[in-house]
C-alpha cells in the first residue's frame, strides 16, 4: 500500500469514524429519553395515555427538546476539551494513563531490555525511537501505542509486562503496537479517544470521586485484586451517581469503540509475528495474559477513555460480544498457535510493594546502610594497608 492509498484509506476510515459516533450520540439521545423523561411523564401525566393515546402519551417535544440539548452540551465539551489535551501527540496520553518516561540509558535492567526491543523495532520499522513510558502503578500485562504522527508517537507498557514476560514476549507486544503505528490505526484512535470522552467522561468522573484520586492505586492495593477490600471516600455516592450516568452512555462507546477497532487487531497480531519472525513471543504474552489473574486489567481511572488503545481487553470481559474492544483472547492465540489447547498456565502476580513507613521498609533501609557503611570501613582498612 502506497502513501495515496494509505491517504485514502485514513480518510474513509475518519469519516466512518464520524457516521458511526453521530449514530452512537443519536442513540444515546434517545436512550436518555427513555431512561429519564418517560418516568417524568408517567409520574406527572399519567391521564393522558387514555384519551390521546399511547405514543403521543409517550413523547413530549418540550421534554425531548430540554433532554437533547442537556445531552449535546457535555457531550462536545468533552470532545472539544480532549481534541484539545491530545493536540500534543501521544506522550500526553501516557502521562494521562500515569506513564513514566524512561531515559536513554536506565540503570534498571528491565527498562534496559524494554528500551533494546523498542529500539530494534524502530530500526525494523525505519522509524525513529518513540518515547518510551512505564505505568508503575499497573500488575496487569498490557501496552499501547498512542500518537498522531510518527514522530509524536508514544509507546507505553505496563509495570506487569516489563516485569512478567520475557524478551521475545515484550517484543512481541511492542510489534504489535509498532504495526498499529505503520498502519495508521494511532491517528485514527486519538481521534476516537477524543470523540468517545464525549460519552465517557461520567465515568472517568465517577471513578476519580469513588477513589478520591485521579491516579491508580498504589502496587498491592489494586480494586481488581480478589483479596482486597476497596477503599471508598467521602465523595463515593456522587460517584455512583456519575457512574450511573456513565452506564447508561458506555454501551454505546464500546459498541463504537468494537467496529472501529477490533478488526485491527487482527492485523497487528499478524504484522507482529511478521516484524519478528517470532509467532511464540506474541502468542507467549497472550497466554501469559490468561494465566494471570490480574490479566491485561488497568486501575487508572482514564483507562476506559483509551480502552481501543491497548494490547488486550483492559477490562473484565463484557457479557455481549459486540461490545469487546479486542477479539477473544483463545481466537487470537489459535490464529497464531495451531496447536492452543485453550489451557492457561496460572502466572504469579507480582509481589506486593512494602510501603515507605512500614517497619519492614525501616528495618531493610538500616540492614542496607549498615552494610554499606560496613564495606566502607572495610576498604578504608585495605587502603591503610
Amino acid at each position: 500500500m502506497d502513501f495515496f492509498d494509505q491517504e485514502a484509506h485514513a480518510q474513509k476510515q475518519t469519516r466512518r469514524l464520524i457516521w458511526l459516533f453521530g449514530l452512537a450520540v443519536l442513540a444515546f439521545v434517545v436512550f436518555a429519553y427513555f431512561i429519564f423523561a418517560v418516568p417524568f411523564l408517567i409520574f406527572f401525566e399519567p391521564l393522558k395515555i387514555g384519551s390521546d393515546g399511547f405514543f403521543k402519551w409517550l413523547w413530549d417535544a418540550r421534554v425531548a427538546f430540554w433532554i437533547t440539548v442537556t445531552t449535546l452540551i457535555p457531550i462536545s465539551l468533552g470532545c472539544l476539551y480532549k481534541f484539545r489535551l491530545l493536540a500534543a501527540g501521544g506522550s500526553v496520553v501516557a502521562e494521562l494513563l500515569g506513564g513514566r518516561r524512561i531515559e536513554e540509558n536506565p540503570n534498571d535492567p528491565k527498562e534496559k531490555q524494554l528500551r533494546d526491543v523498542v529500539e530494534e523495532m524502530a530500526v525494523a520499522s525505519q522509524m525513529s525511537v518513540p518515547e518510551i513510558y512505564v505505568l508503575d502503578r499497573e500488575r496487569g500485562i498490557n501496552a499501547f501505542a498512542a500518537g498522531h504522527t510518527r514522530e509524536d508517537v508514544a509507546i507505553g507498557v505496563t509495570l506487569g509486562a516489563m516485569k512478567l514476560l520475557t524478551r521475545d514476549e515484550l517484543q512481541g507486544i511492542v510489534a504489535h503496537e509498532f504495526s498499529h503505528v505503520l498502519n495508521g490505526d494511532t491517528r485514527l484512535n486519538m481521534k476516537l479517544m477524543a470523540l468517545a470522552h464525549g460519552l465517557s467522561w461520567p465515568t472517568i468522573l465517577g471513578r476519580i470521586l469513588v477513589r478520591g484520586s485521579t491516579q491508580a492505586p498504589e502496587i498491592g492495593e489494586s480494586i481488581f485484586d480478589s483479596e482486597d477490600s476497596p477503599t471508598f471516600m467521602p465523595t463515593a455516592p456522587i460517584g455512583i451517581l456519575f457512574l450511573t450516568m456513565g452506564a447508561v452512555s458506555l454501551p454505546f462507546v464500546r459498541a463504537l469503540k468494537s467496529a472501529i477497532c477490533r478488526e485491527r487487531e487482527w492485523l497487528a497480531d499478524s504484522s507482529a509475528v511478521q516484524f519478528t519472525r517470532n509467532p511464540a513471543g506474541i502468542s507467549g504474552a497472550l497466554k501469559k495474559i490468561g494465566g494471570l489473574y490480574k490479566a491485561a486489567r488497568l486501575d487508572s481511572p482514564f483507562a476506559e477513555t483509551a480502552s481501543h488503545l491497548y494490547f488486550a481487553n483492559s477490562d473484565f470481559e463484557p457479557w455481549l460480544d459486540f461490545m469487546a474492544t479486542h477479539p477473544p483472547l483463545e481466537k487470537r492465540i489459535s490464529a497464531i498457535d495451531p496447536y492452543f489447547d485453550g489451557q492457561f498456565q496460572h502466572i504469579n502476580s507480582l509481589p506486593r510493594e512494602k510501603k515507605d513507613d512500614s517497619p519492614e521498609v525501616k528495618l531493610d533501609n538500616l540492614y542496607e546502610e549498615n552494610v554499606r557503611r560496613a564495606r566502607e570501613e572495610a576498604k578504608l582498612r585495605e587502603e591503610s594497608e
